[in-house]
Order: C-alpha cells, then sequence, then structure tokens
C-alpha cells in the first residue's frame, strides 16, 4: 500500500493518537487533531514534555466547544482546514462525525463512548435542557438552540452513516450501542472493533516483591446508571462489585490492599460502601494523576482491575496487558472469542463472591500472577499492537 496522508479529529483517551502512532509506523503520513481542554485527552497526558511544544504533527484545536459545532462557528475552520488539506484518508472521533459533510475524502469513525451515546442520540437534547424554564425553551433564544443542537446530533448520526467503517465494540459487548447504530442504520459489515494496546511506550516490568498483595481499580468509579442517565452503558464499571467482593475477602481474613481512584461520578457513594463494611483501613485512595505516572502505579501493583460490570475491558486492560500485568475483571470472552484464535488472559469474574475468591486464591499461589502477566503481555504483542491494529483498519476500510 503507497503512503497515505492520514487526519484524525478527536483524542478521547488518547486512543486515536496510539492508533495514529500504528498508522506512522506502517508508513502513512498522520496528522492527529486535538480538541478537548481535559489533560485525559490531551497528549501532554502520554508525553509530559508535549505540552505547549507538539510535534509536527499534533495540532491542537482544544478552542473548539459543543456549541461551535452546533452553530458551525469559525472557531472550526483551523480544524477543518487540517482535515481538507492534502489528505487521503480521515478517521473521527468525539464530535468529529458531524464534520463529515465538510469533508473531500473517504472517513472512519471510531466511537469510544459518548460520541455515540450522547452525541450522537436525540435524548441528549433532553438532558441539555432538563432544567430549562419553560418560558426560556419556547424563547427565540432558546428554540434556536434546540434548533443548532437538533442539527448536530442528525449531522453525527449522518456522519456516522457515511462512514466507510465503523470502528466500535464487537456486537453483543454494548447491547444499547448496537441498538443506535442499528437505528442509525450502520451494517454489521462495515463495523470492525479495534482493541489496542500501547506495546510502543509500555514495557513488562519484573513483579514488585510486596509484603501485601496489593490490587490496583484502574477504571473511574462509576457504577449508577440511574444517577448518571448521560452516560452510556460502556461507562459504568462495576466498582461496587469490586468493593464488595474485596470487603468479603477482608472479611475471611485477607490481608490485602485495595487502591482505588479518586475519580468518577459515584465516588461519594464508594467512600460509603467503603465505610458500611468497615474496611477503610484496607482501602488506599489514590488523587488524580497524569496517565504516565499511573503506569508507574500500576508496575508497583500485583493486580489491576478494570470494569467488573456489563462492559467491555478497555485501555485499563490493555495498558496493563502491555506491562505484563494481570487483570481482574468481567472479561467479556463469549464475545472476545470470536475476535481472537485464544481468550483475554486474565481472572474472570462477574459477581462479589467470584471476586473474593480469586483473591483469597492468588494471595495463596502467588506465582500465579507472574505467570499471567506475562501470558498478557504476549497476547498484546501477538493480537493488539497500534500497528497490528491501523492495518486492520487500513484492510476493512480502503481494502
Amino acid at each position: 500500500m503507497r503512503p497515505l496522508s492520514i487526519a484524525i479529529f478527536g483524542n478521547t483517551n488518547n486512543y486515536p493518537l496510539l492508533l495514529g502512532q500504528g498508522l506512522k509506523s506502517l508508513g502513512h503520513n498522520v496528522r492527529l487533531i486535538f480538541n478537548r481542554k481535559e489533560i485525559l485527552h490531551r497528549p501532554e497526558a502520554r508525553y509530559p514534555d508535549w505540552a505547549g511544544a507538539y510535534p509536527e504533527w499534533v495540532f491542537d484545536c482544544s478552542n473548539i466547544t459543543d456549541e461551535d459545532i452546533a452553530y458551525q462557528t469559525p472557531a472550526i475552520d483551523a480544524a477543518i482546514h487540517h482535515l481538507t488539506h492534502n489528505v487521503d484518508l480521515v478517521i473521527l472521533n468525539d464530535t468529529g462525525p458531524a464534520l463529515a459533510g465538510r469533508l473531500h475524502a473517504p472517513h472512519v469513525v471510531v466511537l469510544t463512548g459518548s460520541d455515540l451515546a450522547y452525541y450522537a442520540s436525540y435524548d441528549s437534547l433532553q438532558m441539555r435542557t432538563r432544567m430549562w424554564d419553560l418560558e426560556f425553551k419556547r424563547s427565540l433564544q432558546g428554540r434556536r438552540y434546540l434548533l443548532h443542537f437538533s442539527d448536530f446530533v442528525a449531522r453525527q448520526r449522518d456522519g456516522i452513516l457515511a462512514a466507510e467503517t465503523v470502528c466500535y465494540c464487537e456486537r453483543g459487548l454494548v447491547p444499547a450501542g448496537d441498538r443506535l447504530l442499528d437505528e442509525i442504520g450502520v451494517q454489521d459489515r462495515r463495523r470492525l472493533m479495534l482493541y489496542i494496546s500501547n506495546t510502543i511506550d509500555l514495557k513488562p516490568g519484573p513483579m514488585p516483591k510486596n509484603n501485601r498483595l496489593t490490587i490496583l481499580c484502574g477504571s473511574r468509579i462509576v457504577y449508577r446508571p440511574d444517577r448518571n442517565p448521560a452516560l452510556g452503558a460502556i461507562d459504568f464499571k462495576g466498582t461496587d462489585v469490586l468493593i464488595n467482593g474485596f470487603a468479603g475477602y477482608i472479611q475471611a481474613g485477607g490481608r490485602g490492599i485495595l487502591r482505588l481512584p479518586k475519580k468518577g461520578q459515584d465516588l461519594d457513594a464508594a467512600i460509603s460502601l467503603v465505610a458500611d463494611h468497615g474496611i477503610e483501613t484496607s482501602i488506599d485512595w489514590l488523587d488524580e494523576m497524569p496517565v504516565c505516572r499511573f503506569y508507574d502505579e500500576m508496575l508497583a501493583a500485583d493486580l489491576i482491575c478494570d470494569q467488573i460490570g456489563n462492559s467491555i475491558p478497555g485501555m485499563v486492560t490493555t495498558d496493563a496487558y502491555a506491562l505484563g500485568r494481570p487483570v481482574l475483571a468481567n472479561l467479556r470472552n463469549e464475545i472476545f472469542k470470536k475476535l481472537f484464535p485464544e481468550p483475554l488472559p486474565g481472572f474472570d469474574v462477574k459477581t462479589p463472591k467470584q471476586v473474593t475468591q480469586i483473591l483469597q486464591h492468588l494471595e495463596q499461589n502467588p506465582m500465579l500472577l507472574a505467570e499471567t502477566g506475562q501470558k498478557s503481555r504476549l497476547f498484546a504483542e501477538h493480537y493488539l499492537s497500534p500497528s497490528g491494529m491501523a492495518g486492520a483498519l487500513l484492510r476493512k476500510a480502503i481494502g
């Protein structure tokens, strides 16, 4: 395949950056346009020395707001230029699909959560306006806002439907997302699941010599759908299952420590749940930190926990694999077995009782941790490398 000029818009969790690096390793010319001010979605979360001095292929368009996309203000002009100037293929993430009508080249959509569940759902209009005074809603300003944001949702859906390939979870992993894609009209033959591990930067390290079984929860604390209606199914991590299972392990005599991030919509509820179980002395709360520092925390842990809800193991799992660390999660291998020649490595749990039993078993059999960590790194190298996934995307999108 000849080298292509590929433009990427959006950088949720730095996942598109990782994909871009995979494309660059295959010899393609890549430009990444990121659009968020939150550190989680900025390249310097992975590369702190990039802050204010990005490489020539990375462009900061984080001044763009939802209102700019909805009203198509001049604030989007710089991004549109990067997406249309000497480009063979465009990859759209986040609010990018709403810009697809301005493109001159074929495009691919990489959906990572709210870009489908929120921005491509008409339910988001009600979420945006539910606290409005009814007289303001009836006013010219209110009606104009609704018209523009209705158009925003319509353009987001149109950009998804028009894509050559829609990168999203394998059917069955996120049923709510499947229903939205079906409603939009996306055919299964145009879908592809990207599942990328950062084998570029992350290197496996030896298992730590901790005196206590050290368990690190890598996913944010979100587990109550009734309290977080704006979030999609992919956002709920089942942290309550982990806490309840860990409490059972401690109450049965376990000596381990669970490290939890002070991050997520249900943090206060989780703090209360820990107190209800009386396990405060076995919990270590971690302040929010840059991703590069969190990798050090992962290397210092014996076991990494990802989601134990009904979502999918995400970048916490794939990063742990790259670092050679074992994972405890609801691995969803009933679906992943369709994608890879072997199941995802790790300790598969769905209930508090299973969490309790696995932790008890690992405390008695610590060699299992090292063995599973080694299997994890090999799995990442064989099946989840950025270059391998980038190649799969290009074969799917342009043949």
